[in-house]
């Protein structure tokens, strides 16, 4: 006998806590949809409730200023910064193979309210060591191109042209590391430009919490709308709703 499916009212989840953090918004999108949720699901949304530092992830997101700012007056929030932590409970979630040797249960995404100018540095500062070797190549290129220079050049030696031009790439680049560098020591006064020093995130460390690729500075992705389905995308609010599985009264599947 064929079983039947269930509906979004008869879901296990649907209703509870566990759904509304979960914060799938659409059932037709929720992995669960159509069957009776394990109960463990129940204790693994519990635990990853324990291990929020006090005001959740979503105080990150709610924010109407800069979360990256130090100083005030903070800029008013025009984007979200973006940066993954994980953390290795609850150990029996299957492990995903593309961390490299991570065990990895929750995986969670920060959500930095970020105004427009630390945006701006913050995105300046990435793209400094791209920019300036592609400065100094277009100045070295008419040098190379111009027949007077590039004759002379050849005549020292046939490849000393080329040579120039990979000199100005490869010089341009540690150029540019080098002026990422300092900027960002200038940056640090008055923002978080390493969110792995972000209070919040020094708090989640000690809730066992580890950033992905912990052993490198974290990329981080810029978004207009923030991301609002998933574990960890919940406003503050659910996670003060009372802790319970489904209710009584809707517990009872019809025949």
């Amino acid at each position: 006998m064929e079983q039947r499916k269930l509906t979004d009212t008869e879901c296990t989840l649907y209703g509870t806590k566990a759904c509304a953090l979960l914060n799938m918004q659409d059932c037709d999108k929720c992995p669960l949809k159509g069957r009776v949720a394990d109960p463990a699901i129940f204790d693994d949304l519990r635990l990853f409730c324990d291990l929020q530092p006090e005001g959740t992830v979503a105080q990150l997101f709610e924010s109407e200023t800069c979360t990256l700012c130090k100083d005030e007056p903070k800029g008013r929030t025009a984007s979200y910064a973006v940066f993954d932590m994980a953390h290795t409970e609850p150990k029996k979630l299957a492990k995903r193979k593309w961390l490299a040797k991570q065990e990895t249960g929750f995986m969670v995404p920060l959500q930095f309210a970020c105004c427009a100018k630390c945006r701006r540095r913050i995105l300046l500062m990435s793209y400094l060591p791209l920019i300036a070797p592609i400065v100094l190549t277009l100045i070295v290129l008419p040098f190379v191109m111009i027949e007077h220079f590039a004759q002379t050049m050849r005549q020292a030696a046939g490849w000393l042209p080329f040579a120039v031009v990979v000199a100005a790439i490869a010089g341009g680049w540690g150029v540019g590391k080098l002026l990422a560098y300092l900027y960002k020591r200038k940056l640090e006064t008055d923002m978080y430009v390493d969110v792995r020093t972000h209070p919040f995130v020094l708090n989640m460390q000690e809730k066992g919490w580890r950033p992905l690729f912990n052993d490198r500075a974290p990329h981080l992705a810029f978004t207009k709308k923030r991301i609002d389905r998933g574990l960890g995308t919940a406003p503050s609010a659910v996670y003060a709703m009372p802790d319970r599985e489904k209710p009584a009264s809707e517990e009872k599947i019809s025949d």
